[in-house]
């Protein structure tokens, strides 16, 4: 064999072992990418960070977009909420928020911080009524209506016609007793 022939052969071997590095590589970022992917769907967001964050060093290009991709989403999801709720409206807007999101343990949580501080505001009271309803707690759904509805006659009007009290009546015979939609 020439001396460029046994050059080329070593280079070959060389771009060889090299190319199955890079592949190994890969499958290693692929493999890291699928494991974080699993702890991602299981809502375990910092174990996901952290592997998402090794995908990131890794040779794919693609799978690193992705994986970066996926890093936001797990900070926005652990980041703790700096808000400083200061009075009963502040509480009572995000247990609105979280009602709507259908966090009702945090929805309760706030709203109940809400009527701790304005007792007598019928539409907290109110918003306990439909947060108790979607909690599976017919009677406290039914002693908050029934409150909101003293405080404001008009909440008796509101309930009838807002679509979630019409669901609970269905579900809650006291609470279409209470409406008066029997």
């Amino acid at each position: 064999m020439t001396a460029a022939a046994q050059g080329n052969a070593a280079e070959n071997k060389s771009n060889g072992q090299a190319g199955s590095q890079s592949r190994s590589a890969q499958e290693q970022q692929l493999l890291e990418y699928e494991s974080a992917l699993k702890m991602f769907s299981q809502q375990r967001y910092a174990e996901a960070s952290e592997l998402f964050a090794k995908v990131l060093t890794g040779p794919a290009r693609n799978i690193a977009d992705k994986a970066r991709a996926y890093v936001q989403v797990c900070a926005r999801k652990t980041a703790q909420p700096d808000t400083e709720f200061q009075n009963a409206d502040d509480h009572f807007n995000y247990g609105v928020e979280r009602l709507n999101a259908r966090d009702i343990e945090k929805a309760r949580h706030h709203l109940t911080r809400a009527l701790a501080m304005k007792p007598d505001a019928e539409y907290i009271v109110y918003t306990m009524a439909l947060c108790c309803g979607l909690s599976g707690d017919g009677s406290g759904a039914c002693e908050n209506l029934k409150r909101a509805i003293e405080l404001e006659p008009k909440n008796r009007i509101l309930a009838r016609q807002d679509p979630e009290f019409a669901i609970l009546s269905q579900q809650i015979p006291a609470l279409r007793a209470l409406l008066g939609t029997e």
